[in-house]
């Protein structure tokens, strides 16, 4: 009997080990391939690219919705009503555009200010201070530019400073759509809550295709080729590539989802990590797709960039 009784505790604590390592194993198939760094890698990239090209596209959505006579010496200088109606992301604002002294309605230049003040929410989203547009010729004519600064202005809880530059490259227009090639170069910092920074200094060709008959059908594309490069949190050096087009879609930015609805781009830090982000197929939301070391996750990429 004492032999019999040895040899179940032996067979017990085998089966016991045996259960465990599967159990291990289970648990190691599942966890998240990424820690908390590659997280936040993953976050502020995504945010930084969606914060600061934000201004671009409001300043867009004013250039558009405005006469050639608001941009030039036709009028005096003065508040823009009506914009939110157009674009949801300017409800609150105070939109003035302030034309250069004789300047003419066919080449105008001037500066519009988009000025949230202290602050306005829109679908969750919480926009601060100025977004200032210096513009020179017709508006999306070829060679017409666009100079943006920003004067205490955040979006939720990132603050942005630097410049963005918007040249035309060409434009086309027919019965539906108006497509317009831009090229974009950035000087940008981000400063989030924890007074952490983000430099992104970023060069890349945008198509937008503006469809006149519903335009929250429009889609604005960061074509494959653009790059981006900077510190990032950590004070690490980054660079990012567009692999396959960035597709963001209007419908979904106005309804407060920041992120492209396809596209993938290849983000390395410190020449060492790699990371490809998959903005997935089309649909309005902020979960991408990351792979790391052959592993891929899941995940929704929060607002403030952690």
């Amino acid at each position: 009997m004492k032999v019999q009784k040895t040899v179940s505790i032996k067979t017990l604590t085998v089966a016991a080990i045996a259960c465990a390592a599967v159990l291990y194993s289970c648990k190691k198939d599942t966890e998240s391939p990424l820690n908390s760094t590659d997280s936040q890698n993953v976050n502020s990239e995504s945010v930084s690219a969606s914060t600061s090209n934000e201004a671009a596209d409001l300043g867009n959505a004013v250039v558009s919705n405005v006469t050639n006579v608001q941009l030039s010496t036709g009028r005096e200088s003065g508040t823009i009503d009506g914009l939110g109606l157009k674009d949801r992301r300017l409800l609150g604002a105070t939109i003035t555009i302030t034309p250069e002294p004789g300047t003419l309605k066919t080449n105008p230049s001037g500066t519009i200010t988009i000025d949230y003040k202290t602050g306005v929410t829109t679908d969750g989203v919480t926009r601060k201070g100025k977004i200032i547009i210096v513009y020179h010729g017709m508006r999306l004519k070829p060679q017409s530019t666009r100079a943006i600064t920003f004067d205490g202005f955040s979006r939720n809880s990132i603050k942005v400073d630097g410049t963005y530059n918007v040249t035309v490259i060409d434009s086309t227009a027919t019965n539906t759509d108006v497509i317009v090639t831009f090229s974009h170069t950035t000087a940008i910092t981000l400063t989030f809550a924890n007074n952490t920074t983000l430099v992104r200094n970023a060069s890349f060709n945008v198509v937008w295709d503006y469809v006149i008959a519903n335009p929250s059908q429009s889609t604005i594309t960061h074509k494959a080729g653009s790059t981006a490069e900077g510190t990032n949190r950590k004070g690490t050096g980054y660079t990012m590539a567009i692999t396959k087009d960035v597709v963001y879609r209007a419908e979904c930015l106005l309804a407060g989802y920041e992120l492209p609805v396809s596209g993938t781009k290849t983000f390395v830090v410190d020449q060492k990590t790699t990371y490809i982000l998959d903005y997935g197929t089309t649909a309005c939301d902020n979960t991408i797709s990351v792979t790391i070391n052959a592993k891929t996750v899941t995940i929704t990429v929060s607002g403030d960039g952690n």
